[in-house]
């Protein structure tokens, strides 16, 4: 008998059978690059300006941006693209390295990437990265991290484990570290109902903020600012719908925890990060013009209704527009 988190490690990574090294993309889900490159663009144009700044404070200082949970590298590819296009004084000479746990889609990443012209390295782990004066930035990574899963179980506050079988069993708390979420959601939550934690998430802030020397970190994710108390609920995903069972068939389905914003920001203010902006994706987006991307559509009418869609998925409310959050992190000191 295992964790639901080390369950959740397994189904999601397993180098044979786990989800994301069998994923087929769009399949399931479809993230914000594989929907429409203005994304990728936007978000470059974001980067730049922060790059700007921090270039501004220490001149001199050597560059470096750095993508975590880079995948194959399909994100990477567009913000070095819109870099190298528009902000060429600021790509030039600007370091780039590539963070994502599995060998073959970093391997993959990085052969593409070089192909902008751009000093690529790249590491395995958060923890391997050399400290670094720039930006970190990653989508859709903390929602990944494998959780813990509490659930309330006649009055006391109780973890989830699933044995041999599948079977979804409660028990002890296996971490002291999760006691005092236990505490935290023991008056909220109803009988059965059940609150996920992830302690990973936590820990890769704080490593990532002492990897940082000047600069910022910004996320994108899907999640919210919980507050104290409220229940943040993992959720499994196939062919676009979400499904009840969490455990069963392990490696065919996606399985998530909302990012808790709140928990990131106390985190990062643990470890000298100030907020610079918490905002959804759709403002993000719209203040970074993708308006214009909208307006440039082009082909025949419906592969310009097509495009306008994707565009208009990445912003509506009932798409990713609100669901997703962009927070910005800086270190000053």
């Amino acid at each position: 008998m295992r964790t639901f988190r080390d369950h959740m490690e397994s189904a999601l990574y397993d180098p044979v059978r786990g989800f994301y090294p069998t994923r087929t993309q769009t399949a399931d889900f479809y993230t914000a690059p594989e929907l429409h490159p203005a994304f990728g663009a936007v978000l470059s144009d974001r980067i730049a300006a922060l790059l700007g700044r921090v270039r501004s404070a220490r001149p001199g200082t050597g560059l470096t941006l750095v993508e975590a949970g880079c995948g194959d590298g399909t994100l990477a590819c567009q913000v070095a693209r819109r870099l190298r296009e528009k902000h060429p004084a600021l790509a030039e000479g600007l370091r780039f390295i590539l963070v994502d746990r599995a060998r073959r889609d970093l391997t993959s990443a990085v052969r593409k990437l070089t192909a902008f012209g751009l000093t690529v390295d790249a590491c395995t782990a958060i923890e391997r990265l050399p400290r670094f004066t720039g930006l970190l930035y990653s989508n859709e990574l903390i929602d990944a991290f494998p959780a813990h899963l509490l659930q309330k179980k006649d009055g006391k506050i109780l973890e989830v484990y699933v044995d041999e079988s599948g079977r979804e069993i409660t028990g002890d708390l296996s971490k002291p570290e999760l006691a005092a979420d236990a505490a935290c959601v023991a008056e909220t939550l109803g009988e059965e109902q059940r609150h996920g934690v992830s302690l990973e998430a936590r820990a890769w802030l704080r490593e990532a903020a002492a990897r940082l020397e000047y600069g910022f970190l910004l996320t994108v994710d899907y999640g919210k600012r919980f507050a104290p108390g409220a229940p943040n609920l993992p959720r499994s995903y196939r062919r676009h719908e979400i499904l009840d069972e969490l455990s069963a068939q392990p490696g065919t389905k996606d399985i998530t925890l909302p990012a808790d914003f709140e928990a990131l920001i106390a985190e990062g203010a643990k470890a000298r990060l100030d907020l610079e902006s918490y905002q959804s994706l759709a403002t993000f987006l719209v203040e970074g013009g993708i308006e214009t991307w909208l307006a440039a559509a082009t082909g025949d009418a419906a592969s310009r209704y097509k495009e306008r869609a994707q565009l208009k998925t990445l912003i509506h409310p009932e798409g990713m527009g609100e669901a997703f959050k962009v927070l910005i992190q800086g270190k000053s000191e």
